[in-house]
């Protein structure tokens, strides 16, 4: 099955050395609401200095620890500015609107769980914060559709960007992106890596994790020592993978870029940057380093450049509007002149989408649609539900420079739990598509849950490699399956369990019932990892049920589209295991079950060992041959990002992100911190 996507046209919108650019494909602006004029005057809500005040006392009690002492966010979304402005205060929402979704979806941990006059006290408090002033009726159920437009104080919804023009360059902004201070890593760098270094999320392009270093072994693991920590000063999520190149890491929070010297954590600079737009869900997987360049993707829907070596902006490519749920999470992927990056937002209903674009300029080069429509191939696996299908991109790319293949995952379909608003099989959801990395053209596609009704994304990358010579490609996803393809013919090798299963060959009900895993079990973000000495696949995985009921469902734009409830079982019930299956067979060769979900990366390396960690926050060191534990440190935060291991000089390191602060999701706390490993030379 093929189908051609041919460039869309864009505006560039150049401010100093930041351009704006911005594709016209189903993600964006319509040309009405582009070349509307925001509205100046305020349409005032309605409350009380008294609501306030008890409103302050709510949030304090309720929503700080998520959305930051000053509405600033963390955890959870900023309540406060342009971007939340530019969603709810754009003429179109009802007062009603913001209040629905603090009522019915706050807090996330017990939603619902406050009474009437505290949802209402702390709207109040919230509208107060954002510029809207305080006066003598009282906000009540009574005086909800009240639309939202830009307050008299200055903090107007048009401060963020214009949308998006369909035609036409501004006159005025023709500055030129900015230049990079360096020129690497090159092409020949990001293919023939280096043993020492970690250029990219999953270390190479094909996407397989493995280290060739051979320094820390299982006889001396046990003399790990921390060799230096990097406090970032920021909480929430945190789950980068870090990247490490000639002695410098870089890695990424939701909103900011830093770099590190790798064997002393020496921060060297740091990139803060500002949303413009809504940020659905704040958070960031990394970047991708080349040509001189760092690329990462932003919570509101923006893909950036800045130079590696001082953090300065070069450019600033628009392609996804947040306000319809859109957020860029993924590390980019770069080669050959190209960035490669894939928008999320299909659990708010905004159907994904991949582009190429130009990694000098930030010009868009191709795009490819996620969900096809009408005569479009793959159209007719939906009977109906299409125009906000879903399909997010949660992790990197993987790449064959070779046969010039781009290895994308899909994640599930939207709504997630209702199917019968969406009938058919929904490609290209739960799904691997392949792409030519020159021409966004589809080359062929595997999906691994048709019509899912679990939330069960393939949400982390694939990776390629060639055993006895045979081209394979292995992707693991949130349904708690291994799979294994062949290349050549696209057939299926195996497919093995990882996780448990209990009712997994069933639909959800409307009636509720327990099924495994839940919405937060199987593989998540990160995927298995290729150990070519052992001749296995390193996967790690959640073990965690959940009782499904499907629920009425209203799509609203930017609003959560999940359509039922998925309530886990509690938290401490929640497991995980590492396990080594046959590279070429998928046969199962050991399974050790861990006390946590395992969220994080795994790193197999020559020397035996394997590298990883835990919601615990234990950096873990285990023996490739049968899963057990070498060395453990525990370092005071949920491990959830990646474990990258390198050489500085003639000296090997490894790094764990910890501090994955989630306190809805994974229920796990901590502050965003790099801790860096090594043996001592004289051991």
């Amino acid at each position: 099955m093929h189908r051609r996507f041919l460039p869309l046209p864009f505006a560039s919108l150049v401010v100093g050395s930041a351009s704006i650019i911005s594709l016209t494909v189903a993600l964006a602006v319509p040309p009405a609401a582009a070349n509307a004029a925001s509205p100046k005057a305020s349409s005032a809500p309605s409350f009380t200095a008294a609501q306030v005040s008890a409103g302050q006392g709510v949030y304090t009690a309720n929503c700080q620890a998520c959305h930051g002492v000053n509405l600033q966010g963390g955890a959870g979304p900023t309540l406060v500015g342009s971007g939340f402005l530019a969603k709810w205060a754009n003429g179109k929402h009802p007062v009603g609107d913001l209040y629905d979704v603090i009522s019915k979806q706050m807090p996330l941990s017990a939603p619902g769980s406050l009474s009437q006059k505290q949802y209402l006290d702390v709207t109040a408090f919230i509208l107060s914060k954002d510029g809207y002033q305080a006066g003598t009726t009282a906000l009540s159920t009574k005086n909800l559709k009240v639309k939202l437009t830009a307050p008299s104080t200055g903090k107007s919804a048009d401060a963020a960007p214009p949308a998006p023009a369909v035609t036409g360059l501004p006159k005025a902004m023709t500055a030129a992106p900015g230049q990079a201070s360096g020129n690497a890593p090159s092409d020949s760098e990001l293919t023939a890596v280096a043993d020492g270094e970690w250029p990219a999320y999953n270390r190479t392009l094909d996407g397989q994790r493995y280290s060739p270093l051979n320094q820390i072994t299982p006889t001396n693991a046990k003399n790990l020592q921390v060799k230096c920590v990097f406090q970032v000063g920021e909480t929430g999520a945190f789950q980068t993978g870090p990247v490490v190149y000639k002695g410098v890491m870089y890695i990424t929070t939701p909103r900011n870029t830093y770099a590190l010297k790798a064997d002393t954590c020496t921060k060297l600079w740091e990139s803060d940057y500002t949303p413009t737009g809504a940020e659905p869900f704040p958070v960031n997987r990394g970047v991708a380093l080349y040509d001189g360049k760092l690329f990462r993707g932003t919570t509101d829907g923006h893909l950036i450049a800045l130079d590696a070596a001082t953090g300065k902006m070069l450019w600033n490519t628009w392609i996804a509007d947040s306000t319809k749920g859109y957020f860029l999470s993924a590390a980019p992927t770069a080669y050959n002149g190209k960035v490669y990056m894939g928008a999320a937002g299909a659990d708010w209903g905004a159907n994904g989408v991949i582009g190429a674009f130009d990694a000098n300029t930030g010009k868009p080069i191709w795009n490819f649609g996620v969900i096809p429509t009408g005569n479009e191939p793959g159209g007719d696996t939906w009977k109906k539900g299409a125009e906000h299908g879903g399909g997010s991109i949660w992790t990197t790319l993987t790449l064959d420079p070779v046969s010039h293949l781009l290895y994308v995952s899909i994640g599930n379909p939207a709504p997630d739990l209702n199917g019968g608003l969406r009938p058919g099989d929904n490609l290209y959801t739960d799904s691997v598509v392949v792409l030519d990395s020159n021409s966004g053209k589809l080359a062929w596609y595997e999906q691994q849950v048709a019509h899912d009704t679990h939330d069960w994304d393939t949400a982390a990358a694939p990776i390629i490699y060639t055993q006895n010579g045979q081209k394979l490609m292995a992707v693991a996803n949130k349904g708690g399956w291994l799979y294994i393809y062949d290349r050549a013919t696209h057939k299926l090798v195996s497919k093995q369990e990882v996780t448990t299963h209990l009712n997994a060959d069933k639909p959800t009900s409307l009636t509720g019932r327990r099924d495994c895993p839940g919405s937060l079990g199987g593989v998540e973000w990160n995927g298995p990892a290729l150990d070519p000495a052992n001749n296995t696949l390193i996967v790690n995985s959640v073990d965690w049920c959940a009782d499904y009921k499907i629920g009425e469902t209203r799509y609203a734009e930017g609003s959560f589209y999940f359509g039922g409830s998925a309530t886990q079982d509690p938290a401490k019930d929640a497991r995980g295991w590492t396990q080594a299956l046959n590279a070429s067979t998928g046969e199962p060769i050991w399974k050790v079950k861990m006390p946590t979900p395992m969220i994080a990366g795994v790193t197999p390396t020559a020397g035996g060992v394997i590298f990883t960690g835990n919601l615990n926050g234990d950096f873990l060191a285990l023996d490739a041959k049968n899963g057990q534990t070498l060395y453990s440190f525990r370092t005071g935060g949920a491990v959830a990002g990646g474990v990258p291991t390198y050489t500085v000089g003639d000296q090997q390191y490894v790094a764990a992100a910890s501090g994955n602060a989630s306190r809805s999701i994974w229920s796990t706390t901590g502050a965003a911190t790099i801790f860096v490993f090594s043996v001592p030379k004289s051991q």
